[in-house]
């Protein structure tokens, strides 16, 4: 056997291999579970940017909660404005009792 035969039946062994392992990955059936796919988030931030966004956010939630902008707001900074609006906009936020009336309850009642 020459040296070109040999090189000729590794290369067609190569090739039968690289074929069949080829056609096994495609008939094996795939038996990983399905994905579930959820709500697409939004990629854009909720929290205004501008300082007259901040100010409009910041009023509307003061509202929902009965208040007023203080007196002198308008010598905060825009960060400051941010922090406040954040902080009422906890405050604001509804609480697990609100959410469902019977988170207190237990589960053995």
């Amino acid at each position: 056997m020459t040296r070109r035969q040999v090189w000729g039946i590794a290369v067609a062994a190569f090739a039968a291999g690289g074929a069949l392992g080829f056609t096994v990955a495609v008939v094996q059936e795939d038996e990983t579970p399905p994905v579930t796919v959820g709500v697409p988030q939004p990629t854009a931030s909720q929290l205004p940017t501008t300082r007259a966004g901040l100010v409009k956010a910041w009023t509307a939630e003061l509202e929902h909660a009965g208040k007023e902008l203080p007196e002198g707001w308008e010598v905060l900074t825009t960060d400051e404005i941010r922090g406040r609006y954040l902080h009422q906009r906890m405050v604001n936020a509804p609480s697990a009792e609100e959410i469902d009336p019977d988170m207190g309850r237990r589960a053995d009642e």
